[in-house]
């Protein structure tokens, strides 16, 4: 690849990338904090079943989108960075395209809605949130943002949409609303936020509609070997949520399950913000600079593994309050779900990383049969272990699942790349996180409360990171102070 073709995002500073990782990480803090207020009220107010509902629905929209989806930003974004003179073009032709599947996709959804649907209720539920599929169509202008390194922008309307849902949630449980409320408050708040998200990005670039169904053929030659691969992906981490409410002995563990998934996923925006930004710098650099590449994904590991080995030092130590402050002691229950899950979160986020590079390096079709071994080992294991065993058995199912599959695309991507990943400073990071998490361990035991724990755990761990040098002050000040590459050594 050329200098003259080389995306502008290969070229972008560390500053911006430091930058515009860092406006999305504080950003989504906010929230992460207005989502946990979110589900707390959600859950409080739907209690375990109609939560459970509520959580299943969700889960199966977000299947059928996904198998609709075919990957089409991360393909778009893939070939505008190697076409940078056709940007325009292939956002318009991600976007159109999503136009074309959405109703197809709405009415997939709604035959599997007829037959999950428990009650009146949550069949009208369903029907009014199908209605994200057409506005997931404007989502898809985010693309805009993401190849010319503005995450920012994306993550100033990610807040606008937390503020108007939290409110409108805490609004509706106030009035003692139920599920069908919600569900139309939550299409409200989205038509409003994405329509706007469009609007500027159409005004950010000149987005090409016209001819744009010519480009759909190569969106589409690529985009079906990325869709089954992400939508297998999607399937064997979701559809646990799913078994578990066709499934669970106990018709209150599936509200249980969903709310400390619920958890998991909110923790999810840490590997999201972080490739957001590196992915189109690290898919510019492939093949071109393997050395700059290999810097970036060692970078890239390594920090997200401080952030879910911290996460999962917390839970061992604190899940029980943590869970009884958010939810209540009907939930207790699930604070050694929770903890599994959070364990699941090392492999999620090492997986975030090498699975942006299975698309950048076209080896999606290698990787669909990691991920249908992925599915196959999930579905049918929970088959097996729910009726007997609970929703203990799907965390630790979906646990041994992203282990498995993490593992083994991670050793594919390196292979490519001829990278020989180092373990020492995530050693170093286990080693601080158990000394934190026995700190904090003794602090419950001497009766300090679930806020002060998490409040404890957030000064310890990091002192003890940069202690035992796993984390590099010096290297984070030159990663700012660097200006001529997208990363530092």
């Amino acid at each position: 690849m050329s200098e003259e073709t080389t995306h502008r995002a290969t070229r972008v500073g560390s500053r911006r990338v430091l930058g515009d990782v860092g406006a999305q990480i504080g950003g989504q803090v906010v929230n992460v904090a207005l989502g946990i207020v979110t589900t707390v009220v959600l859950v409080r107010a739907l209690e375990a079943t109609h939560y459970g509902e509520w959580a299943t629905l969700l889960a199966v929209i977000d299947l059928v989108a996904m198998v609709g989806n075919l990957g089409l930003e991360t393909v778009a974004i893939r070939l505008a960075t190697q076409e940078p003179e056709r940007e325009g073009a292939w956002v318009g032709a991600a976007a159109s395209l999503r136009l074309a599947i959405a109703v197809p996709a709405m009415a997939a959804f709604a035959a599997l809605l007829a037959v999950i649907a428990a009650d009146h209720e949550m069949l009208v539920t369903g029907l009014v949130l199908s209605l994200g599929f057409l506005t997931s169509v404007l989502s898809t202008l985010r693309i805009v943002f993401r190849l010319h390194v503005r995450n920012h922008v994306t993550v100033a309307f990610t807040t606008l949409n937390s503020i108007l849902w939290t409110g409108s949630v805490v609004a509706i449980a106030a009035g003692g609303g139920g599920m069908v409320a919600f569900a139309i408050a939550f299409m409200a708040v989205t038509l409003i936020v994405q329509g706007s998200l469009a609007v500027v990005a159409l005004r950010t670039i000149h987005v090409r509609w016209k001819g744009s169904r010519e480009l759909w053929p190569r969106l589409l030659g690529i985009g079906i070997s990325v869709g089954i691969a992400a939508t297998l992906t999607f399937a064997y981490g979701r559809i646990d949520q799913i078994l578990v409410y066709q499934l669970a002995p106990d018709s209150d563990e599936v509200g249980v399950y969903a709310a400390m998934y619920k958890i998991l996923d909110n923790a999810g925006f840490v590997p999201m913000a972080v490739m957001v930004t590196l992915f189109p710098i690290m898919a510019g650099l492939y093949p071109a600079d393997p050395p700059r590449l290999r810097r970036m994904m060692q970078i890239a590991i390594d920090y997200l593994g401080f952030v879910a080995l911290g996460g999962l030092a917390l839970t061992i130590a604190a899940a029980e309050p943590i869970v009884n402050l958010l939810f209540g002691a009907e939930f207790t229950s699930g604070s050694t779900v929770l903890t599994i899950l959070i364990a699941a979160f090392i492999p999620i986020c090492i997986g975030n990383v090498a699975g942006n590079m299975v698309v950048a390096m076209d080896l999606q079709r290698r990787y669909i049969w990691l991920a249908v071994l992925g599915l196959v080992m999930n579905v049918g294991l929970n088959l097996v272990l729910i009726p007997e065993y609970g929703i203990e058995a799907a965390a630790w199912v979906t646990l041994g699942t992203e282990v498995i599959v993490v593992a083994l695309s991670t050793a594919m991507v390196l292979r490519r790349i001829e990278m020989r990943l180092s373990l020492r400073r995530l050693a170093l990071a286990a080693t601080a996180a158990t000394v934190a998490a026995l700190a904090v361990y003794g602090l419950r035991q001497a009766g300090v409360g679930a806020i002060a724990l998490i409040l404890a755990m957030a000064v310890l761990y990091p002192v003890l990171l940069i202690a035992l040098r796993a984390l590099d002050l010096g290297q984070l000040k030159r990663l700012v102070r660097s200006r001529g590459e997208a990363t530092a050594g």
